[in-house]
Formats: structure tokens, C-alpha cells, sequence
């Protein structure tokens, strides 16, 4: 490869900045969009009261800090604890939720709601159905989880790792009354799906699982509906994460920041890239480099 060849390829595919270069901004965030899981939450539990310290700082520093995730409420309620809402004061709201399907405002108002369309909907559980997947699969809507079958014993241990909710038992014809908004097959890919481009998905390697979305959902679009609800655009907001489905949103917000432990693709959208994991913290880190005074 020609030193040419290195500097475009440096330039287009690596974009974030070391933090040890980092100099505070003139105009700092007023809101901070935070990934939880493999970014804010720590099992740790000293160490994840660290990162609650420096949630509440946010707020002492009278920036609004929401979560900007993968989960729904219930199950970031269930992760995190009632502790975690006491100690803080916020309740779930403002938030983008399930991959910026659900999107609430400040007073629990729920701004956006990107259902399945039923036609998409009906092909998927028929792909569901055809390929023996009914125990492999949930459906999301804002009440909770559903499904078809019990789950199978793989998926229940993930379900307990992850905090989720175990699904409720639902036949074909009450699911198809609900506002499905996502829905979460345990394979670790779609490439027999004929379909599979109608949708926007996200593949989690570790718990080898599939989130589904409608294909305008993910977190970019649905931050840029709450920013636009508050008033507000990606020039005044911060984001941190760690996975695929943050990759869209490092590169919309101003300020973003992956975590040491991101994967490559979210390293390579970030426009800086801390040297802290997540479980050393890295949210702390962050909080303090842009408001200790």
C-alpha cells in the first residue's frame, strides 16, 4: 500500500481523536445522550456509583443527561434499579429508547412511536414461523415483551444476564393488535431472510442476538426528534457509547466519545476515543474532563 493509499485510508476510516489530545470546548454540551449497557453501567457496584456521582454532576452543572439505548424503560428500570432513579432524580424521561423506536420527553410525553408496518410484521413471523425460530424470538412493544412459545433455556439465561423481562405468551392474533416496535431473534445472522434490508437490525455478537427495528428507527433519527422536541439540535448535545447501533449517533453529535472497549466501527465514528473502558469508568472520566472546573 503507497503512503497515499495509508493517509486516505486513515482519513476516511479513521476518524476519532486519542483523548489525550482532547481540549475542552468554548461552548459545552447541554445534553448528554448516554448508552448504558457496555457504556454507562458498571456490575461493579463501586465502581457504577462512580458513574452515578458524575450523572448527577451533569445535572448539577444544569445539563439535561438522558439515555439514549437499545433497552425500553422496563428494562433499563430493571437493570438499574430503584436506587439508581431515587439517587438521581430522573425517572426513564427524557429518553430515546429500543434503538430510537420509542422516544419520550421530559414529562414521560411519548413523542414518537415507530411501529412495524402489519405487512413487514406478518412476513417476519412467518420467517419465524418457517424456520423454527417461535421459541427464539421476542416482540417489543412499550408495555413490555412478547412471544409465542416459552423461550429456550439459552435465551432465558441472556434475558436474566441482560436484566430483560421474560417475555409474556401471546397468540398470533393479539400480537398482530399491538404496536410492535422491535423485535429480538437469537441468531447471529439474517442472511436467509429475503427481507432483511426493509428493516434497520443490529447483530450483538456477545449474547448472539438480532434487535429488528422499522428501517427509519435507530438512535440518530430518534435523538434528533428529542432534540428537536427540546428545542434543541446536535451542536448542543454530547453522546457516549460502544457499540454498532451507536455508530450513526457518534457521528451526528458534536461531541462523542467511544469507550476503550468499543468495537472498531464505533472507534472509527467517534469524534474522540477515550483510554478508559467502560467498567474503569469511562463515563466519570468523561464528565470530569469536560466539567471539573
Amino acid at each position: 500500500m503507497s503512503i497515499l493509499s495509508i493517509i486516505i485510508f486513515i482519513l476516511i476510516y479513521v476518524s476519532s481523536v486519542p483523548i489525550s489530545n482532547f481540549t475542552k470546548p468554548t461552548t459545552l454540551p447541554k445534553y448528554f445522550a448516554i448508552d448504558i449497557d457496555g457504556t454507562f453501567f458498571i456490575n461493579d457496584q463501586t465502581k457504577f456509583q462512580r458513574n452515578v456521582e458524575a450523572f448527577k454532576k451533569l445535572k448539577q452543572k444544569n445539563v439535561t443527561a438522558f439515555f439514549c439505548t437499545g433497552r425500553d424503560t422496563h428494562c433499563t428500570k430493571n437493570l438499574l434499579g430503584d436506587s439508581f432513579f431515587n439517587d438521581t432524580g430522573y425517572n426513564c424521561f427524557p429518553g430515546v429508547y429500543s434503538n430510537g423506536a420509542l422516544v419520550y420527553g421530559s414529562d414521560g410525553n411519548l413523542i414518537s412511536e415507530l411501529k412495524f408496518e402489519v405487512a413487514i410484521l406478518e412476513k417476519f413471523i412467518k420467517y419465524i414461523e418457517d424456520n423454527q425460530l417461535k421459541d427464539k424470538a421476542i416482540y417489543l412493544t412499550k408495555e413490555g415483551f412478547y412471544s409465542f412459545e416459552s423461550l429456550f433455556d439459552n435465551g432465558k439465561q441472556v434475558l436474566n444476564t441482560l436484566k430483560f423481562k421474560e417475555p409474556t405468551i401471546v397468540t398470533k392474533d393479539e400480537l398482530k393488535q399491538k404496536n410492535v416496535v422491535s423485535i429480538l431473534i437469537f441468531k447471529d445472522n439474517l442472511d436467509d431472510c429475503d427481507f432483511k434490508n426493509e428493516v434497520y437490525k443490529i447483530v450483538y455478537k456477545k449474547y448472539n442476538y438480532i434487535q429488528i427495528t422499522p428501517s427509519k428507527s435507530n438512535k440518530k433519527e430518534g435523538l434528533k426528534k428529542l432534540l428537536e422536541n427540546m428545542g434543541s439540535n446536535e451542536n448542543e448535545c454530547a453522546f457516549i457509547g460502544d457499540d454498532l447501533n451507536d455508530a450513526e449517533v457518534m457521528e451526528y453529535c458534536y461531541l462523542s466519545f467511544a469507550v476503550a472497549d468499543s468495537i472498531d466501527e464505533v472507534k472509527n465514528k467517534a469524534k474522540w476515543l477515550l483510554d478508559k473502558k467502560h467498567d474503569e469508568c469511562a463515563f466519570e472520566n468523561v464528565v470530569k474532563l469536560l466539567y471539573d472546573d
